[in-house]
């Protein structure tokens, strides 16, 4: 079985959709498994041509403003024509993370992937709705960095003949049991929709979150968002420059008018 897994984040790294997609690919055993990326529209006439030949289609994308982020909505219109004109018949799922805790805010996401399978003719297979999905991807860089710690200071100990006794590797035992209680739920909803995948079978849209208490959460994700505002996007000092150069560029085009 053929299955094409298209990454809709417009980030260039450090995506959520890409590790999410990338998770359910490596679930998918004995299919044959593509990956591609929304970013640019230069990608567009191969992975027409691959819509001709799969039986599935995951698309895993945030969910901006509570829908479909414009540039996959863009490629959505474009594909729809496409499978219309070409009698494509495979199946579509979807993967949608939201930065909101409850996995919920995806069902209108969702619905519009259903949507369009109406339109372009095509079976809607089911989806999974995330909340807190960059909570979650800071999860996955922090555990197997932390993991990868232990492990080394361990090796270094046998190398220097320190005794490596159980309680050198409670830690690493303990935060496993953490990792693997804070994902669970997403794991087990992308394990549910790769095997409805390889069956090519339809499923209900399930919704999960990261498993930290809502109270938690949102002062930890607002530092977060701060910080990466600040550090991974343009510093505010740069955005106000910006901001001042537009309202300078208008009111010269006011004038001369």
């Amino acid at each position: 079985m053929k299955v094409l897994i298209l990454n809709g984040s417009p980030k260039k790294k450090s995506s959520t959709s890409k590790f999410l997609g990338r998770m359910a690919g490596l679930l998918l055993t004995g299919c044959k498994v593509w990956h591609a990326s929304l970013r640019t529209k230069s990608e567009y006439p191969e992975i027409m041509q691959r819509l001709k030949e799969i039986d599935a289609l995951i698309v895993a994308a945030p969910l901006y403003v509570d829908g479909t982020p414009s540039h996959v909505l863009e490629f959505l219109q474009q594909a729809e024509e496409f499978c219309v004109d070409n009698g494509c018949h495979f199946s579509v799922y979807a993967i949608s993370n939201n930065g909101f805790i409850e996995g919920i805010h995806n069902k209108s996401h969702l619905r519009m992937y259903e949507c369009w399978c109406r339109r372009a003719g095509l079976t809607w297979g089911g989806g999974v709705g995330i909340g807190g999905g960059e909570m979650f991807h800071c999860l996955v860089i922090y555990y197997p960095v932390a993991f990868a710690v232990l492990i080394t200071v361990n090796l270094i100990k046998y190398v220097l003949g320190i005794e490596i006794t159980f309680s050198s590797w409670l830690p690493l035992a303990e935060n496993i049991g953490i990792y693997l209680f804070f994902n669970c739920g997403v794991f087990y909803c992308v394990m549910r929709l790769s095997a409805s995948v390889r069956s090519l079978r339809q499923t209900k849209n399930r919704y999960t979150r990261v498993m930290v208490p809502a109270f938690l959460f949102i002062p930890m994700a607002d530092i977060f968002m701060t910080f990466i505002s600040l550090f991974n996007g343009k510093i505010i000092f740069t955005l106000l420059k910006k901001d001042y150069d537009i309202r300078s560029l208008e009111s010269e085009q006011a004038n001369k008018s």
